[in-house]
Order: structure tokens, then sequence, then C-alpha cells
């Protein structure tokens, strides 16, 4: 039985400057660093970085690498698996 993840986390656009750091999001992530799938990705042509919500595992390393504090971790309610009530897009 797979269980359903209670934290992950997002990025507030109006902090997040990629050309201004040096990625250390990107390169602090585990999900990154096991080489099998990207959960933060920053494309040259990227304003913001691209934090993937099903790969995202709620660790917290990226948001205590931020040099911006443009990302953070939000907890998740419970029960609400089956059920999208509001959502504006991706992170």
């Amino acid at each position: 039985m797979e269980t359903s993840k209670l934290r992950i986390a997002i990025i507030n656009p109006d902090r997040c400057k990629p050309k201004k750091c040096d990625q250390e999001c990107k390169k602090t992530c585990p999900v990154n660093k096991a080489g099998k799938h990207i959960c933060i990705e920053v494309l040259p042509s990227s304003v913001i970085c691209f934090l993937s919500e099903t790969l995202c595992i709620g660790c917290g390393q990226c948001v205590k690498r931020c040099p911006f504090q443009a990302i953070k971790i939000i907890n998740l309610p419970k029960g609400l698996e089956n059920e999208l009530t509001h959502r504006y897009g991706p992170n």
C-alpha cells in the first residue's frame, strides 16, 4: 500500500532568481543527486526553477541552500487524494 506524501517544496516566483545564483537547490536535491530523476530543473531559458511535485520528497535541503529564500516546504492536507480543490499550476 502506497502512502501519500504529506510535504512538498514550493517556489516563490518573485524570489527565485536562477541566473543570479549557483543553483544550489538543484545541486543539493537528493532526488537529483541519485541520478535517476530530475526533481529540480533549471534550463538556460528558465526564469524560475521548476520543481516536480511528484518527485519532491519534502526533505528541505533546497530550502536551506537557496540564497534568495525562494523555496519553502508546505504540509499537504490529509484525505484529499482524490479531490482537488484549487490549483494555480506547477510549483
